[in-house]
């Protein structure tokens, strides 16, 4: 992702905390703007207990899905792999 880009999925800017309330959002931000949005979908990485988020540069992910048995919900689950 070029300078100044970040996304974060499963959150939105200063709520981390309330994952997985927000875990169906995701936002991309570029320089000061910051746009949001809404999944069908929830977001969360492999272990299920937090939101991702991804800074500048280079990223290479894995993405798979898992229902949550608690809640019923479907989860986009991302994870970063080195390059």
């Amino acid at each position: 992702m070029p300078d100044k880009v970040a996304v974060d999925f499963g959150t939105l800017p200063g709520r981390q905390g309330k994952w997985p309330a927000d875990a169906n959002n995701y936002c991309i931000q570029i320089g000061g703007k910051t746009t949001f949005y809404s999944s069908e979908a929830s977001f969360s990485n492999p272990e299920l207990n937090r939101p991702v988020s991804l800074g500048s540069g280079r990223h290479r992910l894995l993405l798979s899905t898992k229902i949550e048995s608690k809640s019923g919900k479907l989860f986009v689950l991302i994870s970063e792999k080195g390059l």
